[in-house]
């Protein structure tokens, strides 16, 4: 029986690293010991980071926004109007205390013709009964046949109103012809062709 030996046998080399046999490769291809520091790389193509993958595409530099373009603000009101809008404001207040649409309506035409004389004050109230949601109701009562809260100077006073109102945008044309074919359409009618005579 034969004897396995291995103390007699001579201990392999341990096995050496793959960056260790390439640079003992470059070593002696360039005659000169390598070392880890300071040696370029064994393949040419490699290069250090650029800041983008070499796979892709260069892309030119991203354009800046143009900022949006900002409404010119509208100058502050006068003192004097600030005053009239103020009192607009607290006279609409007045309105909520009385629930009849007919009173309602009374009040409203009777505070424009009070502000007939200012046209930022009148323009306050327009505003306020639109974004409210009663411009149509209220100014169309106002027009409507046997209101025995209105008279002929409140008439013209929502006319007068409406025209300053249209002017500055507050009103448009699309809004009365929205009105004019609501539940006070024939009173609508009537409110346009008085401003049509009014802009003549």
């Amino acid at each position: 029986m034969s004897r396995v030996d291995g103390g007699n046998r001579p201990s392999l080399p341990p096995k050496r690293s793959e960056f260790e046999r390439s640079e003992r490769s470059d070593a002696t291809r360039d005659g000169k010991p390598g070392t880890a520091q300071g040696r370029t790389p064994a393949n040419a193509n490699v290069r250090s980071f650029q800041g983008r993958s070499d796979f892709e595409p260069s892309r030119p530099a991203p354009a800046r926004p143009t900022p949006p373009q900002t409404p010119a603000v509208k100058a502050p009101p006068s003192p004097a109007e600030a005053e009239s809008i103020a009192q607009a404001d607290m006279e609409l207040g007045l309105l909520a205390e009385f629930p009849d649409a007919d009173a309602q309506s009374g009040i409203a035409s009777a505070m424009l013709h009070a502000h007939s004389d200012a046209p930022a004050s009148q323009n306050r109230i327009v505003e306020r009964l639109k974004q409210d949601g009663r411009l149509e109701t209220l100014f169309g009562e106002v027009f409507r046949e046997d209101n025995p809260y209105v008279e002929q100077p409140h008439k013209n006073a929502i006319v007068r109103a409406l025209d300053t109102a249209l002017s500055r945008g507050t009103v448009t044309g699309d809004d009365l012809r929205a009105f004019s074919r609501g539940t006070y359409a024939q009173e609508w009618q009537q409110i346009g062709a008085a401003l049509g005579d009014a802009r003549k």
